[in-house]
């Protein structure tokens, strides 16, 4: 490789780099933002956790539509599971660990499947799995609004009994570790709920304790059922950022891991260039000597 070839490839890195580097400050950004989604939404949330473990707890026996059944039949039921993926690449193995995990839950079940995410959303499509072409999500930006839109969606098929088991994977950030998680949405699973409101309630802090003696009205159950879309809506927000934080995290460590390696081949290939340029010199150098000594 000439001197030539070695600066034009130079220069090409180097650009290559400014893209990582801008990439890398922008998922920095977002991330943070994304923090601070994450902080703004969860007192309320907490609150109505902790507003339905009380009714669960302290009045007695619950009737439900939304909670798990004994003696549901379990081997016929009818699953959807809502997988939820970035909408871009260059995220290291965010979306590919998500997605593999969701084809192990499915295995070989007709499972009903809702995508949030365009990476998600094109490769279960092109592997021809039964996917809700008409649940358009993106996994960007989320919002409150985005999520009771799709908390809506869900309970609207769960009520007019199109499926009886709904479930979500999605990554979640625990401190700088990122984990794959599964989590049934409905029906609710008594004891992963209780573990999700001891979560929301050493949470928060200044929490007031209640009254045991509190009374629902017109029934405790049927506050339960109100109070459940609004649990949904928040638990989905909740995911949506968790994910969009994560995709952003992981995207930040490939680009930083990129440019990393943007400038240890700039150091190697410069270092190149000047041993070449050095030889050119000394032998430029020789011919004159050689030159002026006939």
């Amino acid at each position: 490789m000439g001197k030539r070839d070695i600066s034009l490839r130079i220069k090409s890195v180097k650009e290559t780099r400014k893209i990582t580097r801008a990439m890398y400050l922008i998922s920095a950004s977002k991330f943070q933002k994304a923090k601070v989604m994450l902080d703004n939404v969860r007192p309320y949330y907490n609150k109505v956790q902790l507003t339905m473990k009380d009714i669960l707890l302290h009045t007695g026996k619950v009737t439900s539509r939304y909670l798990e059944r004994k003696e549901d039949d379990k081997e016929n039921k009818r699953k959807s599971l809502i997988v939820v993926t970035g909408d871009k690449g260059l995220c290291g193995a965010y979306n590919h660990n998500v997605i593999k995990k969701a084809e192990e839950l499915i295995g070989k079940e007709n499972v009903n499947l809702m995508v949030i995410g365009e990476v998600g959303r094109r490769y279960f499509i092109k592997k021809g799995y039964n996917v809700d072409i008409e649940f358009l999500y993106t996994a960007q930006n989320p919002t409150t609004a985005i999520a009771g839109e799709i908390s809506d969606v869900i309970l609207n098929a769960y009520n007019r009994g199109l499926t009886d088991e709904i479930s979500i994977v999605y990554t979640e950030m625990q401190g700088l570790v990122q984990k794959v998680k599964v989590l049934r949405l409905l029906p609710l699973d008594i004891d992963n709920f209780m573990s999700l409101a001891n979560e929301g309630e050493e949470a928060e802090k200044n929490e007031v304790a209640i009254d045991d003696d509190m009374i629902y009205e017109p029934s405790a159950s049927e506050v339960f059922d109100v109070l459940v879309p609004e649990y949904l809506k928040g638990l989905i927000y909740s995911i949506l950022v968790q994910a969009f934080a994560s995709e952003h995290f992981a995207r930040m460590i490939a680009m930083d891991g990129a440019t990393s390696n943007a400038d240890k081949m700039i150091n190697r290939l410069t270092l190149e260039y000047n041993k070449l340029r050095q030889a050119s010199i000394t032998q430029e150098i020789s011919e004159i000597v050689a030159g002026a000594s006939v």
